[in-house]
């Protein structure tokens, strides 16, 4: 009886290993390949059989399973981490697996991709120039003037996404970005950078499932950033508050964009900005949201995303028929100056507050702090349920202002 699940790595957070937990729980086994296990906190108690190898060698990644585990025995490839979404998708093909089409994970991870499928498919997203080096920057500022947003094609967490004022800004900013030629995993970057218009209007994620081609919408999420020029997420509600014709335009929308791209399983998070023109896509990513949505999700809905994923490796998700039960939203614990952090105080005070699910702290005393460029330098986060939009907002609010972030020099307001 085929038993054994194969997770090629995970993000860092408590999900990926909450996803080994679950595997275990099921009855399978998981078998995790990474290359440096000490980079997963509580990976010894996921039940899970850890081999270590190059994962950033598809070829490795073949002769090392081939080696431990018999074909019969695997019942499916997953992974939480977005740097492997590629990897798992060749390998699904390989074993004949449940999974993505491997050009479909290509396109996704690399955005530069991603916005020339959109464009041949004709859906709505921001005026862009791909750059590949410094000869291309003339005719990319003709094509997306100033003020635009500078970002690498194929990375992670709003990591180096940059709204440049200046020609001079940009040239900078794609010139630090195409030095990089390994990105945090170790693997081989893009080396491209994308220059895109800059949309200023509300932006939202569309949360969707995909099984053998049929795609349904769990639902969309309110996002709020923080202060330019970086983009970080800051505050997350589920789901937003919008008029019906606008929920179902922003849904055919990526529904159209996913098609666009090849998808045909698994979770979909895709950002947008809804304009006085319509839905503009900002990016896909082939998997689950980050940024704790699946947790709004459950307490919103009941339904466990992080489940419906794993199960979407292995023979395709339950049920999904989404039934709404109030809302549910999140906001990060971030510091405003740069400095050492020393506490974090009002935690217990914050979780007092009606509606608080859960308060997380993730800063550790003694690290060096600042006001957050990506989604890493956030030091933790507040969840809160509640009946209505409305009511989870005043929520939250109460919440954060019960929270300090002490750094070793001041005292400051999240």
């Amino acid at each position: 009886m085929k038993k054994k699940l194969l997770f090629v790595e995970s993000n860092t957070t408590g999900t990926g290993m909450l996803a080994l937990r679950k595997a275990a729980g099921w009855g399978l086994t998981p078998i995790f390949l990474c290359n440096r296990p000490e980079r997963y906190l509580g990976l010894e108690e996921t039940g899970s059989q850890v081999i270590v190898c190059d994962t950033n060698d598809l070829d490795e990644l073949k002769k090392t399973i081939e080696a431990n585990v018999s074909k019969e025995e695997i019942c499916g490839v997953a992974t939480t981490s977005e740097f492997y979404l590629e990897a798992v998708a060749e390998l699904a093909t390989h074993y004949g697996l449940p999974g993505n089409p491997p050009q479909a994970m290509r396109t996704a991870r690399n955005k530069s991709l991603t916005r020339q499928a959109l464009a041949k498919a004709g859906v709505g997203q921001p005026r862009f120039a791909i750059v590949k080096g410094e000869a291309d920057l003339a005719q990319a500022l003709a094509t997306v003037p100033v003020p635009c947003v500078v970002k690498p094609a194929d990375d992670s967490g709003s990591n180096d996404v940059l709204l440049c004022q200046t020609q001079e800004e940009v040239a900078r900013h794609a010139s630090k970005i195409l030095a990089i030629s390994t990105n945090m995993r170790g693997q081989a970057t893009a080396q491209t950078v994308l220059i895109e218009e800059y949309v200023d209007a509300p932006e939202f994620s569309v949360e969707m499932f995909t099984w053998e081609g049929k795609t349904v919408c769990v639902g969309i999420t309110e996002k709020s950033l923080t202060g330019y020029p970086y983009f970080v997420e800051s505050r997350h509600i589920f789901p937003a508050k919008l008029a019906p014709e606008v929920e179902e335009e922003i849904r055919s929308t990526v529904t159209r964009a996913l098609a666009a791209i090849g998808v045909k399983n698994g979770a979909t998070h895709t950002e947008l900005k809804l304009t006085a023109a319509g839905a503009k896509i900002i990016e896909i990513n082939a998997r689950l949201a980050g940024g704790m949505i699946p947790e709004l999700i459950r307490h919103a809905t009941g339904i466990d995303m992080l489940e419906q994923q794993i199960r979407c490796s292995v023979d395709g998700p339950t049920d999904l028929h989404v039934v709404y039960d109030g809302h549910a939203g999140i906001r990060f614990i971030m510091a405003d100056t740069q400095g050492v952090l020393a506490d974090i105080r009002g935690v217990e005070a914050a979780k007092s507050v009606p509606g608080v699910q859960q308060v997380i702290v993730t800063g550790k005393p003694g690290a060096q702090v600042q006001p957050p460029q990506n989604a890493y330098h956030r030091l933790g986060s507040v969840i809160v349920k509640g009946d209505t939009y409305e009511a989870t907002t005043v929520a939250l609010d109460a919440a954060l202002d019960k929270i300090e972030v002490v750094l070793e020099a001041a005292a400051i307001k999240s």
